[in-house]
C-alpha cells in the first residue's frame, strides 16, 4: 500500500487527551441541544442564538485544521500538508459563509437571508474539502476501484439519492418558475454533500485500522450531519416551515463540533508517515 507522505512517523493519539476531547464534544452537543429547547419560548434570544452561534462553531472547527496546517506548513509534494490546506481553506470559507449570514441576519435584520453572498462562500468551501478527501484517497485508487469499494460507493450514492427523493417535496415543481435560484441552491447543497460522502465513506472503510481511521471517522460523521441538515433545510424552506432557531439547525452545529474533534484528533496524532499505521 502506498504511503501518503514521507514525513516522520505518526505518534499515537494520547488516550487521555482524546477521551477528554470526546467528553467536551458530547457535553457541548448536549448543552447546545438543551439551550435550543429552553430558548424556544424566547424569540429574541432564539434569533440571536440561531445566527450568532454558527460562526463560533465554524471557528472552533477551523482552529485545529489551521493548527495542523501551520505545523506541517505547505509543501507541494507533501500530501499531508496539502490535505491540511484543503481542510483549512474549506472550513475557513464555511466560516466566512456563516459570518456573512450572521451579518445579514443580525446586522441588517434580514431573517433567513437565502439566497445571499453567504452561499458563495459555502459553495466555494466544497472545492478544497473535495480536494482534501480526493488527495487522501488518491494513493489507494487501485483498491478503491475494486468491486468491493465500488459496491460501497454505489450503495452510498443510491441511499443518498433515495433520501433526497423522499424528503425533497414535489412542491419544487411549482416553485421553479417563481424562484429558480432558491430551488437550484437548495438542491445543490445536498448533492455536493453526496459528492463528498461518495469519496469519504470508501476511504473510511479503507482506513478500518490505524492512526488515521478515528479522526477521519469524525470528519465523515461531520459531513454526514451536514448532508442531513442540508436536506432538512431544503425541505423546510420549500414548505415554508423553517424559522430561525429551528431544531434542524442542531445538525449543522453538531457537524462543526464533530469536524473540530476529528481535526483535533488528527492534529494530536502527529504528521504521519503512513496513514494506515
Amino acid at each position: 500500500m502506498n504511503k501518503l507522505t514521507a514525513e516522520k512517523p505518526a505518534s499515537s493519539v494520547p488516550d487521555q487527551a482524546s477521551d477528554k476531547g470526546m467528553v467536551v464534544l458530547l457535553v457541548s452537543a448536549a448543552a447546545i441541544g438543551v439551550v435550543y429547547l429552553l430558548a424556544q419560548a424566547n424569540d429574541s434570544f432564539l434569533y440571536l442564538l440561531s445566527n450568532g452561534l454558527p460562526p463560533l462553531l465554524a471557528l472552533a472547527a477551523f482552529v485545529p485544521a489551521a493548527a495542523g496546517l501551520l505545523r506541517n506548513s505547505v509543501r507541494r509534494k507533501d500530501r499531508v500538508s496539502v490535505v491540511w490546506l484543503g481542510y483549512s481553506l474549506g472550513v475557513l470559507l464555511w466560516l466566512l459563509g456563516e459570518s456573512t449570514w450572521a451579518v445579514y441576519a443580525l446586522g441588517y435584520s434580514i431573517p433567513i437571508p437565502f439566497p445571499s453572498p453567504a452561499d458563495g462562500f459555502w459553495f466555494a468551501g466544497y472545492v478544497p474539502l473535495m480536494c482534501a478527501i480526493a488527495i487522501t484517497a488518491w494513493p489507494f485508487r487501485d483498491f478503491l476501484s475494486s468491486r468491493k469499494m465500488l459496491t460501497v460507493v454505489s450503495t452510498v450514492f443510491v441511499l443518498a439519492l433515495l433520501l433526497l427523493a423522499v424528503l425533497i417535496p414535489p412542491t419544487y415543481a411549482s416553485e421553479i418558475g417563481q424562484d429558480l435560484a432558491s430551488v437550484v441552491l437548495s438542491l445543490a447543497y445536498p448533492l455536493l454533500d453526496v459528492a463528498l460522502l461518495v469519496v469519504a465513506v470508501p476511504v473510511l472503510f479503507l482506513f478500518g485500522r490505524g492512526t488515521f481511521w478515528r479522526p477521519f471517522l469524525f470528519v465523515t460523521v461531520g459531513l454526514t450531519l451536514t448532508f442531513l441538515g442540508d436536506i432538512l433545510f431544503s425541505w423546510a424552506t420549500s414548505n415554508g416551515v423553517y424559522y430561525d432557531g429551528s431544531y434542524l439547525e442542531l445538525l449543522f452545529h453538531w457537524s462543526y463540533l464533530t469536524l473540530a474533534y476529528g481535526f483535533y484528533l488528527r492534529f494530536r496524532s502527529g504528521t504521519g508517515a503512513n496513514m494506515l499505521e
